[in-house]
């Protein structure tokens, strides 16, 4: 028998906490939300079982109306070849397809390139580049948290209105990073945003707004801070992002995706390098959002 795909149960926990378990030295963050996934009604996690072991798994989520995310793509690395992750997108596309959506949209590693081949057969277009950062607990980043007199609370309204405005968000394409899901803010047709914790700025002695952090907790687990956006002067994007890591002193991580694409990227990378993050692939972009429209039916 070949493999099949069906929505996963709860006896299925245990199996998919054994492939995440390979992922990322044992850091996945699926364990952490797990249990949520399988509660949440408006999303689903799909097994891919062969012979009866289930040897891959994947999360669907509704971003919006109309607009779906594909994240979590695991597979047994015991059981690669049996067209899982194939299988999976399938069953994906075709779900979003039944259920009227307009886009797909979904995440990948520079080095996953089983994914890249895959979702890039399946008509899926690489839409924004992004160099990850991350700020550990014991990193030395930390040690640059310092609460600044020129930072204030921006109310979320106003936050947004700028972020829409803002160069950063252009070269982003329009998606807004919480952690590895990306939120099409101003993709065609769609306007969704993560659930901000705060939005920090620096503003001129008139009062208007120069320049602007948002950080969210994502939903992969406690212990985790998102910069989401951030975008301005260096000189404000230094003092706001030192002021960031003094607002939460004990997170495990504290990560952020710095828009990049065709040579250039945004000031924040030179910030959080000056400031000690862990850069991933030396400054290079090294996750990639695609997206692709939904067929409809005839």
């Amino acid at each position: 028998m070949g493999v099949t795909i069906r929505p996963a149960r709860l006896a299925d926990r245990e199996r998919i906490l054994a492939i995440s378990s390979q992922i990322w030295e044992g850091d996945d963050y699926v364990p952490h939300v797990i249990d949520e996934w399988l509660r949440m009604r408006d999303s689903e996690v799909a097994v891919a079982d062969l012979n009866g072991s289930v040897i891959a798994f994947a999360r669907t989520v509704s971003l919006a109306p109309g607009y779906v995310w594909i994240e979590g793509i695991r597979t047994d690395t015991a059981s690669q070849g049996h067209g899982a992750g194939k299988a999976l997108t399938d069953y994906f596309i075709e779900k979003a397809v039944r259920e009227g959506a307009q886009r797909i949209g979904l995440s990948t590693y520079l080095d996953n390139l089983a994914s890249i081949h895959i979702v890039e057969r399946y008509g899926f277009e690489r839409k924004a580049s992004f160099i990850l950062a991350e700020a550990k607990l014991d990193g030395a980043a930390r040690s640059a948290a310092e609460l600044s007199p020129l930072v204030s609370a921006v109310p979320f309204d106003e936050a947004k209105a700028w972020i829409l405005g803002s160069a950063a968000t252009a070269m982003s394409c329009g998606f807004l990073a919480q952690g590895w899901k990306f939120w099409p803010v101003t993709r065609p047709g769609v306007v969704s945003w993560p659930p901000f914790d705060r939005a920090i700025g620096v503003r001129s002695s008139k009062g208007s707004l120069r320049s602007l952090l948002v950080v969210c907790h994502p939903d992969h687990g406690e212990g985790e801070v998102t910069i989401d956006f951030a975008d301005g002067s260096p000189k404000h994007l230094e003092a706001l992002v030192r002021h960031m890591l003094a607002l939460y002193p004990g997170v495990r991580n504290i990560q952020t995706m710095v828009p990049a694409g065709n040579g250039i990227h945004t000031a924040l990378l030179e910030t959080v390098t000056a400031l000690e993050f862990d850069v991933w692939r030396h400054g290079e972009p090294d996750v990639f959002v695609y997206e692709r429209a939904v067929e409809r039916q005839r």
